[in-house]
C-alpha cells in the first residue's frame, strides 16, 4: 500500500512525515512536493520523490499515481480563493489517480467560525464529500506554538504576562501530537468517511500559560491585563470558538497529549 502525502516540506506535513517513517517502510512512500530537488537533500533516499505543485494542475495525477491514500495538506496562500481553487484542483487529480482515500487537514468546528478560513474549510471538505472518494476529515486545532507570539520571552525578562482584558481560553493542540494522529489515520484502517476533532480534552488560559513559563525558566511570572495591550492574536480569537473541546484526538493518539508546559519548555530549550 503506498501513500502520498503533499505538504512534506512544510512544519506540518514534515512531521507527519517523521511519523510514518515510524509506522511503514519508506519505499511505501511517495512525496508530491513543488521543488524536489529541496526534498531530494535531506530525506531518506528511499523516498519516491515526485514533482507536484498545487498551482499547477496537471502535475499533480502523476505525483499520486500509484498511491491507494492521499495525505492532502491544505494549502498555505493567504488567499482562500486561491486556495480552494488549488484543493478543488488536488481532489480532482486523485480521482483521476485512483486514490481510494483522502486523508485532509481542516480546521477545528467550522461551523461555529466566522472567519474566512473557516468557510475554505468548509467548502473544501464538501468537495472531498461530492468526490465520493473514502475520506477522512482531520480538523486540526490552531498550534500550540501560538505561544511564542503571545509574549512570553517578555514574561519571562519582567515577570508579567500581559494580554488585553477578557476571558481568554485556548484550545490549541500540538503539531506533534496532530501529525501523530494523521500517521495513525493513514496507516490503519476503519477511519474512512470519519470526521475527527483534533483538540484538547481541556483548554488553557493565560494563569496556565505564566505558571508554565514560571516552572520553565525557574523565574516568578504571573498573569495582569492592560487595556491599551496590543496583539493581533488576541483579535483573532473572538472568530473560533475556543472553549470547543473534544476526546478525538487523544482517543487517536493513545497516550497523553502535550500540554502548553511542554511547548513552552520546547522554545526556551
Amino acid at each position: 500500500m503506498k501513500i502520498v502525502l503533499t505538504g512534506s516540506t512544510g512544519h506540518l506535513g514534515g512531521l507527519i512525515l517523521k511519523q510514518l517513517l515510524f509506522r511503514c517502510r519508506a519505499e511505501d512512500l511517495v512525496l508530491s512536493v513543488r521543488q524536489p530537488h529541496i526534498a531530494e537533500g535531506y530525506r531518506d533516499p528511499n523516498l519516491d520523490v515526485r514533482y507536484g505543485d498545487y498551482d499547477v494542475p496537471e502535475s499533480l495525477e502523476p505525483s499520486f499515481r500509484g498511491a491507494r491514500k492521499l495525505m492532502m495538506v491544505s494549502s498555505p496562500c493567504t488567499d482562500e480563493a486561491i486556495r480552494l481553487r488549488q484543493h478543488l484542483s488536488v481532489i480532482e487529480a486523485a480521482r483521476q489517480a485512483g486514490i481510494n482515500h483522502i486523508v485532509y487537514t481542516s480546521i477545528f468546528a467550522p461551523e461555529k467560525g466566522n472567519l474566512s478560513v473557516h468557510k475554505l474549510h468548509l467548502d473544501t471538505e464538501q468537495a472531498i464529500r461530492e468526490s465520493n472518494i473514502p475520506y477522512t476529515i482531520l480538523r486540526n486545532a490552531y498550534y500550540t506554538d501560538i505561544v511564542k507570539f503571545l509574549g512570553i520571552r517578555e514574561a519571562a525578562a519582567s515577570g508579567i504576562l500581559v494580554s488585553p482584558p477578557g476571558n481568554w481560553n485556548f484550545n490549541t493542540a500540538s503539531r506533534w501530537d496532530l501529525a501523530h494522529a494523521a500517521a495513525i489515520v493513514l496507516t490503519e484502517e476503519g477511519h474512512e468517511n470519519r470526521t475527527y476533532e483534533l483538540t484538547p480534552t481541556r483548554t488553557w488560559n493565560l494563569d496556565d500559560l505564566a505558571r508554565a513559563i514560571s516552572e520553565v525558566t525557574g523565574r516568578k511570572v504571573v498573569h495582569r491585563t492592560d487595556k491599551d495591550y496590543q496583539n493581533n492574536i488576541y483579535r483573532m480569537l473572538p472568530f473560533s470558538d475556543m472553549q470547543f473541546t473534544s476526546d478525538d484526538l487523544a482517543e487517536l493518539v493513545g497516550q497523553p497529549l502535550r500540554s502548553v508546559k511542554d511547548e513552552v519548555q520546547d522554545i526556551f530549550g
